[in-house]
């Protein structure tokens, strides 16, 4: 019984833990600022640029096991001109998407 209760306890935490990038993904819209984007994601897991064009990617646990949900924001200056998000399996965590401008 107390184990029960211990995992009706934990179960919406294990949610709740995983949710910055899908509570917020909806948030981002064209146009938004990086320090708007960092208010809402903090600072990027990773992040390339080239020129004016500068990508931030995030990443979080999905929630299926063996997997990422990845976002990719994409700025040109300070403004943010694009987002992507797709899931990725762990084990690829050096993703290399194609380089900016190709």
């Amino acid at each position: 019984m107390k184990r029960l209760r211990l995992l009706l306890l934990l179960f919406p935490l294990l949610f709740a833990s995983c949710g910055i990038l899908t509570n917020n993904i909806m948030k981002v819209q064209e146009g938004m600022s990086r320090q708007e984007v960092s208010k809402l994601f903090g600072t990027p897991d990773f992040r390339r640029f080239d020129r004016e064009i500068e990508e931030w990617e995030y990443r979080e646990a999905s929630g299926v096991p063996g997997e990422w949900k990845v976002v990719v924001i994409t700025f040109d200056g300070d403004k943010v001109i694009s987002m992507n998000t797709f899931t990725l399996p762990q084990g690829h965590e050096h993703h290399h998407p194609q380089p900016i401008g190709c």
